[in-house]
């Protein structure tokens, strides 16, 4: 009878009790967080950025933060990344503004010509502006940091340029409208071709050259087509990392914390300096090409922005008729670029 009633009692025990080793095994499950990507595994911002802030976010937060990163367009294509945020599809992303052009015009000053000379400097100093200027551009979601790609030159397959007039007549891929309008005046001829093209239409004479940034030389693989590069510094692309608002709203203090001390001026910095580091890839690829590499002058340089003065012009004109503060936000981008990227 004693042993009947322990058993009746131990059984109450255990029915009022919460589900203890089942529950903890709930309670220590990671929140997980989508980050959806463009690129792919090899792309060096997978392997120098996104890769290594995963983890860190993982170490930070003693894991309770778990990032999954979701490769080469798996969830969906470049120019869909915001709204793939923006509604939830994805937790996490980064988006190239230029590739929905005129949806974030003010962003849009960072395409100018000839502003930058490095990808961590040009990074921080378009961050100092984000709060002024850009971030009611992105008010449906929560921008982590906001980056800029290391300057972009001319890469040549046949004929070497040194001076402005070299460019007459060539033809040269172009990706964006900013870019096109530089390409006509400096009086080469643009080409739309997508990025992953350009090997074939450099091998084929369909362009005479390309203006990218030295790490795609080496990850579009298109060394060995190019003879001849001209180091002008000419343009920069900006860039975005965010955050669904919603998903970052419902986390507890602790990990709201952990995500901010690892974005902003910090997350911009750290971006920026891992795209100049793989600068290094394409410049080593040049030379292993045996290709010849000129640094354009300051002073042939100048003729340069003298040429492409009217794009500048044209942009701030642009922004005026749209009753933004164009002119103003130039002149505090270049302040801000003497400061963080001289």
């Amino acid at each position: 009878m004693r042993h009947a009633w322990i058993a009746v009692v131990l059984a109450l025990t255990f029915a009022v009790l919460p589900a203890g080793s089942g529950s903890s095994a709930v309670e220590d499950k990671p929140i997980e967080l989508k980050f959806s990507s463009w690129v792919g595994t090899v792309h060096g911002h997978h392997t120098g950025v996104m890769a290594p802030w995963a983890k860190m976010i993982e170490e930070k937060s003693g894991g309770k933060l778990k990032v999954t990163i979701y490769p080469g367009s798996t969830l969906g294509k470049a120019a869909d990344h915001y709204d793939m945020v923006k509604d939830g599809i994805a937790d996490l992303g980064f988006i190239a503004p230029g590739y929905t052009p005129g949806r974030f015009p003010l962003i849009s000053v960072t395409e100018l010509p000839l502003l930058f000379k490095s990808a961590r400097g040009g990074s921080r100093a378009v961050w100092s502006l984000f709060h002024q200027y850009f971030k009611a551009e992105f008010k449906d979601v929560k921008i982590l940091w906001m980056w800029v790609h290391p300057p972009g030159h001319f890469h040549l397959a046949r004929k070497p340029v040194r001076v402005l007039e070299d460019l007459a007549g060539l033809k040269i891929r172009a990706a964006t409208p900013m870019l096109t309008s530089m390409v006509k005046a400096l009086g080469a001829v643009p080409v739309s071709i997508p990025a992953p093209d350009t090997y074939t239409a450099l091998e084929r004479g369909t362009v005479d050259g390309t203006i990218f940034p030295w790490e795609a030389i080496a990850s579009f693989k298109i060394a060995e087509v190019l003879k001849h590069h001209a180091a002008v510094s000419l343009y920069v692309a900006p860039f975005a990392t965010l955050m669904n608002q919603k998903k970052y709203d419902s986390l507890p203090p602790d990990l709201r914390k952990v995500i901010d001390d690892l974005s902003g001026a910090w997350g911009a910095e750290f971006n920026g300096r891992a795209w100049d580091q793989n600068e290094n890839d394409g410049i080593a690829a040049a030379r292993k090409a045996q290709a010849t590499i000129y640094n354009v002058p300051q002073e042939e340089r100048q003729r340069w922005a003298a040429r492409l003065k009217p794009v500048e012009d044209e942009w701030v004109k642009s922004m005026e008729a749209k009753a933004l503060p164009g002119r103003q936000l130039l002149n505090d981008l270049r302040e801000a670029i003497k400061k963080y990227d001289p």
